[in-house]
């Protein structure tokens, strides 16, 4: 097991962020709801499969547009929580790297949102685009987000964690006493794990401010996704900013992370 991923999974089970995922509704950003809404528009009632769901936060806006619709995680805990979101629902204990439960072929739309694709190594990367590709129909539509790794907050390690004011002076005290912790355990971390970090041409593996820095994700641009994306059998890809602009040269380095769609490229 890559060590980014031991680290992430870590991360992911800890108690506060189950109790945050399972709470999770709604979509991302309205970058990820124009994503969404294209991809949706490409097919009626498409057969989606839903990668990386989580407590099943997709769920609930991918479902109901869908004539099949399948959600799956790697970590148990993720699936059994999105069971509890969703009882009528369909989730399975499964890795996007390896799809051989699923025939080649059998999907419309699939999804790996929350920048999911970034939580592996660069060999995991790439197969996940493959696995993908082999089960989206030609035509098909993948839609996915990926960090950038131009992005500001990866060189000046800033935390977007903020301490939320409240009248209550019991509550905010306890509020500010977590927000201490979560600076002071950050900060240890970056100490600890910043020399974990790895860039070259190709790949950049990078230590992300989220859950108080505990999390290593894969970061690229949208040049280099798109060439990763062609190699493993999709057109060039449409990119959206979380704003919902579309990204047409350089991207922002505000842009901490982009959508991006692309479909299954057809036979020649």
């Amino acid at each position: 097991m890559h060590a980014m991923e031991s680290i992430n999974r870590k991360a992911w089970t800890s108690a506060p962020a189950l109790a945050s995922y399972a709470k999770a509704a709604g979509a991302m950003d309205q970058g990820e709801e124009r994503a969404f809404a294209l991809a949706l528009a490409a097919c009626r009632e498409p057969a989606i499969l839903d990668l990386g769901v989580g407590g099943g936060r997709t769920a609930g806006l991918l479902a109901p547009r869908a004539s099949r619709y399948l959600g799956i995680d790697y970590l148990p805990e993720m699936v059994e929580r999105a069971r509890r979101n969703h009882p009528d629902l369909d989730f399975r204990q499964a890795d996007a790297r390896d799809l051989s439960a699923f025939a080649s072929a059998s999907f419309d739309v699939v999804v790996f949102s929350c920048n999911g694709i970034d939580s592996v190594d660069p060999h995991g990367r790439a197969a996940v685009m493959r696995e993908v590709a082999r089960v989206l129909r030609p035509g098909g539509v993948f839609v996915f987000s990926s960090f950038h790794r131009e992005w500001n907050g990866f060189r000046d390690r800033r935390s977007l964690r903020r301490l939320i004011f409240t009248p209550d002076p019991i509550r905010f005290g306890a509020r500010t006493l977590r927000f201490l912790e979560s600076r002071l355990v950050g900060a240890l971390r970056v100490r600890r794990l910043a020399s974990l970090e790895r860039r070259d041409d190709e790949h950049a593996v990078l230590l992300h401010w989220a859950h108080d820095f505990g999390l290593f994700v894969y970061a690229t641009t949208p040049a280099r996704c798109a060439a990763q994306l062609d190699a493993a059998g999709f057109d060039a890809p449409e990119v959206i900013a979380p704003d919902g602009r579309a990204i047409g040269g350089a991207a922002d380095c505000d842009d901490e992370y982009h959508h991006y769609l692309a479909r299954r490229r057809l036979p020649s």
